[in-house]
């Protein structure tokens, strides 16, 4: 049941002056965003077993050929949406996992689902959102979960995608659950994940999230005092992503921005590349841990994903290096 209170709290998302931010920098249009589809020989695929094809079996994965240590870690990927507040929740363990043990976790960006879509509006471009029950679901649940792991949680304002939530005629717009306004109505999440493609390529994109995905979901910043008299006294996180970017050491919010100016094509082919190696995966949820071809789907697969790597044999760091979180409150047994 949708109340009013849940009204209020998607409804606060929303920013009906998009695409007009001062926040957002004029960065080159977007290239298309459709998914690039999923690969028949995938993981998921080859996996499957409808009792009529066989299939390949996991299995445990081959034992590493040395002692993991620091000069010859174990490295798995990360497929990762600036939208998701599933892989914000998650970015603890992850950080902690990549700072303590002889692990390098790739953060590889994505478009979230909403997105992929040159179009817009309902349908694909809605995703797992146009099922009705998920909206309240989701808002609810990333609270409780953010509680569960002991991690700061808000639900940011503004959304990072510009949607609209229209439950009957209490809001204007389609007459649909969901309408996700086009590519070129998208200000925020082109910039943000732009910015994470630039990150990845100066091998920066684990402290890159480690900040800016904090910045925009952890409440950090925040409308404390909705009748304030601008965005910046309200707690408006666009005002405050140079801040966070030039936090992480070795990135500079104003290189970064000239970078993507003068380089689209480089930057966006990081995002597209990426989502063709998800496809691969035979996957297209966020976040997305992946060892060895072997897909694991959300943070509630966090201990599975890092029992797998135990298998390869995983060891501790002597030293922990940065970038650096907290010890996370639920952390997997026996490490």
């Amino acid at each position: 049941m949708i109340t009013p209170e849940l009204m209020d709290k998607l409804n606060a998302s929303m920013d009906t002056s998009w695409p007009d931010d001062p926040a957002v920098p004029d960065l080159p249009p977007m290239p298309v965003t459709d998914d690039p589809g999923l690969n028949p020989g995938a993981f998921l695929w080859t996996h499957f077993k409808d009792n009529i094809y066989p299939p390949r079996e996991v299995g445990v994965p081959p034992a590493h050929s040395r002692i993991v240590t620091e000069n010859d870690q174990l490295d798995v990927d990360v497929f990762w949406s600036m939208r998701s507040p599933y892989s914000y929740l998650v970015l603890n363990r992850l950080v902690w996992l990549n700072s303590h043990y002889n692990v390098n976790v790739n953060i590889r960006p994505v478009l979230p689902v909403a997105v992929r879509s040159t179009k817009g509006g309902s349908g694909k471009a809605g995703g797992l959102f146009g099922i009705t029950y998920k909206v309240p679901d989701s808002v609810w649940d990333t609270e409780r979960q953010g509680k569960y792991l002991g991690v700061p949680f808000n639900y940011p304002v503004p959304d990072p995608i510009w949607q609209v939530w229209n439950p009957g005629d209490k809001m204007p717009g389609p007459k649909n659950w969901l309408y996700t306004h086009p590519p070129e109505k998208q200000p925020y999440i082109f910039w943000i994940t732009r910015l994470a493609c630039y990150a990845a390529l100066q091998g920066k994109a684990l402290e890159y999230v480690n900040q800016v995905s904090y910045l925009i979901w952890s409440g950090v910043v925040h409308p404390t005092n909705p009748n304030a008299a601008s965005d910046a006294a309200r707690g408006h996180w666009p005002n405050y992503v140079k801040e966070y970017v030039n936090r992480v050491d070795g990135l500079d919010y104003d290189t970064a921005i000239e970078y993507i100016r003068n380089n689209p094509n480089q930057i966006d082919q990081c995002w597209i590349d990426n989502a063709e190696g998800m496809a691969k995966t035979g996957h297209g949820g966020v976040p997305l841990m992946v060892y060895q071809n072997e897909p694991f789907f959300g943070g509630d697969r966090f201990d599975q994903f890092v029992w797998r790597l135990n298998q390869s044999g995983l060891t501790k760091r002597p030293t922990p290096r940065p970038p650096y979180t907290t010890k996370p409150l639920r952390w997997p047994n026996g490490l």
